[in-house]
């Protein structure tokens, strides 16, 4: 046989760097998720047509680096970096999604640094049964229609200082700071923050949690601010499990610049405030899985036909632990001055934006996951 003679040079190159030798503590991961999606973009109240597109979509894809220190006295050093990736393109974003480092001490809790989900967002995406999907809530959840003034309150945030505590039986608290401004040096440049806080409890059966979060919007309008609360309440026995979340969002963002709604109130006024709730549940029989969820946005500043609503329905086969087949319709209905889209570009490459008010959209969706 012969040999490779790359293999003892290799050897000694990891033998001579206590770097590259000490490397047991990083774990490398992923997940491949494509899907095959029919989207139909509906029309407009002012009679735009739109168009129904056949295309692949990676959803969420990712892969990332995570490892964990032990460094005594109950201490640990945690980290990770994860990054999305465009499979049915080329292309990624390095380091956009949970990237961070943080110390954990399991009678104290944990201090983390870095870009991450806010506590705000923790305590309801597990809840998403159509979760980085073109049927994931977001269209509808944590954010609002054609709303460029706007902070999104389902993503994931920049320069996060964030403390969790530990499991206190079942129950934990989480508070986060956000600066939206890192840039700002100078005394008159303009500043953005958010600050997020939750509380959750779970037992296995029943989970339930409330979250609250705020931004300070300076660049938007001087004096700008938003908030949201929510809750969530979840059960679970054996095969079947309900779960709930509302949510309610309120602004002083009227006479900002955009969008257009904004700029015709009085300074300070409620924009885009409104309610929301998601309502889904699952039956699991051995290998597959139904799925079906109903979501709901209210109107924006109280404005008249400015809501939107979607329903969808879903099925999984699991092939293993680690690999399902999928498939699932959703259709969003938007009032006649509403401009709710389908998906997102943060979780999948099929997100569709609206084509003008009033448009209802429907998508069917067949794909594959798979983590690593």
């Amino acid at each position: 046989m012969k040999r490779n003679r790359h293999i003892p040079l290799l050897a000694a190159l990891f033998a001579a760097s206590p770097a590259l030798a000490d490397n047991g503590n990083i774990t490398f991961y992923g997940m491949a998720n494509l899907s095959l999606d029919r989207i139909d973009t509906g029309t407009a109240t002012n009679g735009t047509q739109g168009t129904s597109n056949l295309r692949v979509a990676s959803n969420g894809s990712r892969f990332g680096l995570k490892g964990a220190e032990d460094v005594g006295g109950g201490l640990s050093v945690k980290w990770q970096i994860e990054s999305l990736v465009s499979l049915d393109n080329a292309g990624g974003t390095f380091a956009t999604r949970n990237s961070f480092a943080s110390l954990v001490n399991k009678a104290y809790g944990s201090v983390l640094l870095g870009r991450y989900d806010t506590p705000y967002k923790v305590i309801t995406r597990k809840l998403d049964n159509f979760a980085d999907s073109i049927a994931d809530n977001r269209s509808l959840f944590g954010t609002v229609s054609n709303a460029s003034a706007s902070k999104s309150f389902v993503t994931k945030q920049p320069d996060v200082f964030a403390y969790t505590s530990p499991d206190l039986n079942g129950a934990t608290i989480s508070l986060a700071h956000v600066n939206l401004s890192e840039t700002a040096t100078k005394a008159t440049d303009k500043k953005d923050s958010a600050n997020s806080l939750s509380f959750a409890y779970d037992n296995g059966t029943l989970y339930g949690a409330m979250g609250y979060e705020t931004h300070t919007l300076e660049s938007v309008r001087a004096g700008g601010k938003e908030s949201a609360w929510n809750m969530a309440l979840a059960y679970k026995v054996e095969d079947y499990s309900l779960a709930f979340v509302y949510e309610k969002t309120k602004d002083e963002l009227g006479g900002a610049a955009a969008p257009a709604a904004c700029a015709a109130l009085t300074a300070g006024a409620d924009c885009l405030g409104h309610s929301a709730y998601y309502l889904t549940g699952k039956y699991t029989l051995d290998s597959d899985s139904f799925k079906i969820a109903y979501t709901s946005a209210g109107k924006l500043g109280g404005r008249s036909n400015t809501g939107a609503s979607q329903f969808s329905l879903g099925y999984d086969h699991r092939l293993s632990k680690r690999s399902t087949l999928f498939a699932l319709y959703t259709r969003l209905s938007n009032e006649s001055a509403a401009s709710y889209g389908l998906g997102s570009a943060a979780y999948t490459s099929s997100n569709t934006a609206a084509i003008g008010a009033g448009a209802d959209f429907s998508a069917f969706s067949f794909g594959l996951k798979h983590s690593f």
